[in-house]
């Protein structure tokens, strides 16, 4: 073992693997649980940094990667995580590999990408990357308050459903970097929203630097009204 594995795991929190499942052409479901009585001090839409390069020879750059808390059950002390395999990283390779009852050693949760109560309304846009962590977010938004939503993908079979079984977002199949068709879908949703809307983009950087642009200026929103969370970027690695 090298030592900044050794070093990773030391800091690390410990938690073993319940249950893996795929449940989209390219994603996994990971269900874990704590292996300490010390539960998770945890904001919906907080992320883990999860050590993927145990036992394996990878750069210190591919050694640790970042998922979404898609779902934490107190009780239990289990979390559960969508990992996307799109890629052909270091991340995809240790879900892929990854079996029941492995332990897997991760640090947080923490973020800044998380709930927040303050909208009258909320449009949660985003791709297959970034889908359960805006389940997550719509799980937490208080029911009276209106929810929209443009969840998109190349193929239809990259879409799963929620933890209980629903689909409460809105997909839609479109191309990559689809700003233009997403632009045209929010100024449909602004003609007929009432009061403070809050926006939650995230997966594709590009698209989220573009649709937070666009609503500065074309709509004059606040800062602190866009949301945005850059899960990806094409031709870099591990970004938070």
């Amino acid at each position: 073992m090298g030592v900044l594995e050794n070093l990773g795991k030391r800091i690390s929190r410990k938690a073993i693997v319940t249950n893996k499942q795929q449940i989209a052409e390219h994603t996994f479901r990971i269900t874990l649980k704590l292996q300490d009585s010390k539960g998770l001090s945890y904001t919906p839409g907080e992320f883990l940094r999860v050590l993927v390069g145990v036992d394996q020879s990878v750069k210190l750059t591919e050694m640790v990667r970042t998922y979404s808390v898609w779902g934490y059950d107190a009780a239990s002390q289990t979390i559960d995580m969508a990992v996307c395999t799109f890629s052909s990283g270091s991340g995809a390779s240790w879900a892929k590999r990854l079996q029941k009852d492995e332990t897997v050693y991760f640090t947080g949760p923490k973020g800044k990408f998380v709930q927040d109560d303050s909208g009258d309304y909320y449009i949660l846009i985003g791709d297959i990357s970034s889908l359960a962590h805006l389940y997550e977010i719509n799980r937490h938004i208080p029911p009276h308050k209106k929810v929209y939503s443009l969840i998109y993908a190349d193929h239809e079979q990259d879409f799963f459903a929620d933890l209980d079984g629903t689909s409460p977002l809105s997909f839609l199949t479109l191309p990559p970097n689809p700003v233009q068709q997403l632009i045209e879908q929010i100024e449909l949703i602004l003609k007929q929203a009432q009061g403070k809307g809050l926006v939650y983009v995230g997966g594709d950087g590009r698209v989220c630097v573009e649709l937070r642009n666009y609503l500065k200026q074309h709509h004059q929103w606040d800062s602190r009204q866009i949301k945005v969370k850059p899960f990806w970027m094409p031709g870099k690695t591990g970004l938070e």
